[in-house]
């Protein structure tokens, strides 16, 4: 059976990215991504919610991001999802779901509108 997995995601920054470099020389920085996402509630009333997507960048990708990207900026991010798993320091197993960004650009998103009164 043939597999997909692709993602593409317009959000903002929610936090300043930190390069950090590995012991092997690699380097990587994760970008919170804020995504707003607009629908029509049980009145039929537009309403707004947010989704909040942790996404890892890796070398080239996160040496971009960190010179160019700061919270609030408009990002655009292709990549792929990530399934880690890890053990907490009391024992407990973790996971997160996130996106290893393969591609990263700027992007200049519209300032909400005010609401009439």
């Amino acid at each position: 059976m043939p597999n997909l997995n692709t993602v593409q995601l317009l959000g903002k920054v929610t936090w300043e990215p930190k390069l950090r470099e590995l012991k092997n020389g690699n380097k990587v920085t994760e970008l919170g991504l804020g995504i707003s996402d607009n629908f029509k509630n049980e009145k039929g009333e537009w309403s707004n919610r947010m989704h909040f997507v942790d996404v890892v960048l890796w070398n080239e990708q996160a040496d971009f991001a960190v010179d160019h990207f700061h919270k609030g900026d408009g990002v655009l991010v292709q990549g792929s999802l990530q399934f880690d798993q890890w053990e907490s320091k009391d024992g407990g197993k973790r996971s997160k779901l996130r996106v290893k960004g393969q591609r990263v650009q700027a992007v200049l998103l519209p300032k909400p509108k005010a609401e009439s009164a």
